[in-house]
């Protein structure tokens, strides 16, 4: 199905319905066309376009010397301001170059720093990465997956994690830019401080942020990769389910224990 038309799909599984048609043009920014789409966007967004659209889509802007497209030749544009478009490709080993440090620090500082001892310190972590992982379902469903009912509310979506659905393929546009990451991570170690003492807060900010790693981490690899483990496997399908099947499912990424318990895992075949 071509990016003319969308399916009128609003459960996230195949359709037959008569698709409604929406103009976007993928050679030109996208972030000032999804604005006026209205409720077709949901669907539009969603309906992922072919491996090689960026590239097809930005073959102008390369031959005319655009140094951004030139730079990501396979990437969709997003911004018309090339410094912001610059921005918005995000290469997965920034995300270990910038959290490792900051989680070793954390987790030693809670020790060396605050006189936590050492088995508090890897128990606080423990409650921190499993706390993650209802963290990771909870954006992924409620944030990412919401349906932004206005202009601002759409292009907001988009960033976030839109353009991720509509062009899935695209290596730059998977992991979380490390800039809002840190926003993120100041207000949940603030949110740690009400409830804890800094050096319990420290220890399980730690294991939060090494889930994060961890998604993002796996979250890169179920797209890029080629597991070869039963396990790795698994993840893998039940990812691309969720992009190219069931969108409004499957929110687990680096693992589906918040599937099981809220039952919003691969829906039962009618």
């Amino acid at each position: 199905m071509g990016k003319g038309t969308i399916r009128a799909d609003m459960a996230g599984t195949t359709t037959t319905a008569e698709p409604r048609e929406v103009r976007a043009d993928l050679s030109k920014p996208l972030l000032a066309q999804v604005g006026d789409m209205g409720d077709a966007y949901d669907a539009w967004v969603h309906d992922s376009v072919g491996r090689n659209a960026g590239a097809e889509a930005n073959a102008a802007l390369v031959a005319d010397g655009d140094p951004v497209a030139s730079r990501w030749p396979g990437s969709l544009r997003i911004f018309r301001n090339r410094l912001l478009e610059w921005f918005s490709h995000i290469p997965w080993w920034l995300i270990v170059v910038v959290w490792v440090p900051v989680i070793v620090a954390l987790f030693i500082g809670s020790v060396a720093w605050t006189g936590l001892s050492t088995g508090s310190a890897f128990l606080y972590a423990g409650i921190g990465l499993f706390a993650w992982t209802l963290t990771e379902y909870v954006l992924h469903r409620f944030a990412f997956h919401y349906r932004p009912k206005s202009a601002f509310g759409r292009k907001f979506h988009f960033l976030a994690h839109g353009i991720h659905h509509l062009d899935p393929w695209d290596p730059t546009r998977l992991v979380f830019p490390p800039l809002a990451a840190i926003v993120i991570a100041a207000g949940l170690f603030s949110i740690h401080l009400v409830f804890l003492p800094l050096g319990p807060s420290m220890a399980s900010m730690a294991g939060l942020l090494a889930g994060y790693v961890t998604y993002d981490m796996t979250h890169y690899y179920t797209h890029h990769a080629r597991p070869k483990s039963r396990w790795g496997k698994f993840l893998k399908a039940y990812h691309l389910a969720h992009h190219h099947k069931h969108w409004m499912a499957m929110y687990g990424v680096s693992q589906p224990l918040w599937d099981i318990v809220f039952r919003t895992g691969r829906p039962k075949s009618r």
